[in-house]
């Protein structure tokens, strides 16, 4: 029972272009965001250097907002990986640890372009589906198509995914929330 509960996570985690966790810090609250600030570039871009590509000045290539307790980063890549997940967080102190509760999630243009792309082939594959025309051939390429474009989503977003895991691990350097109090919010 237990191994198909790790079976279920695991599909769960990396079959769907989303990632929500908490990690627990021993840093406080204005640490954490000292933290982001010193690896999060937050200049505003111009709109020629968001087309082109302007690279970052901080080391670790991140671009976003921080805005007290909450924040909204992505990172900045040279090349074409649209699937880069957005970073949400959230900052909150507790009793013995700082709680940062992250979401990784894909771009909302991300996320319509793959609906309309679906919806296209859809209509491609059964738009002529009438008995005299319709092959076999017509759903295996539909369903290939259909695999492909959801496969190059995910892959790509968890494997940009992963590179983030690091680069938040590395930052906040989490610990193991080993009592009960570690959970209590603090007001």
């Amino acid at each position: 029972m237990e191994r198909s509960k790790n079976i279920l996570q695991t599909i769960k985690e990396y079959a769907i272009p989303y990632y929500k966790h908490t990690y627990h810090t021993k840093f406080s609250a204005q640490e954490i965001r000292e933290k982001l600030l010193q690896h999060v570039d937050t200049k505003e871009r111009s709109f020629f250097s968001k087309i082109f590509g302007a690279s970052s000045s901080k080391k670790d290539s991140y671009q976003g907002n921080i805005d007290g307790d909450t924040f909204k980063i992505h990172r900045v890549k040279k090349g074409k990986n649209s699937n880069r997940p957005v970073i949400l967080g959230t900052i909150t102190p507790s009793v013995n640890t700082t709680q940062v509760h992250v979401v990784m999630r894909l771009p909302y243009f991300n996320a319509l372009s793959l609906v309309i792309w679906i919806g296209v082939l859809i209509y491609i594959g059964l738009g002529d589906a009438t008995p005299a025309n319709f092959t076999d051939a017509n759903i295996y390429f539909l369903l290939f198509m259909l695999c492909f474009g959801y496969l190059v989503t995910t892959i790509s977003f968890n494997y940009e995914a992963s590179k983030t895991k690091k680069f938040l691990k590395q930052i906040l350097q989490p610990v193991v929330a080993t009592h009960e109090s570690d959970w209590i919010i603090r007001n």
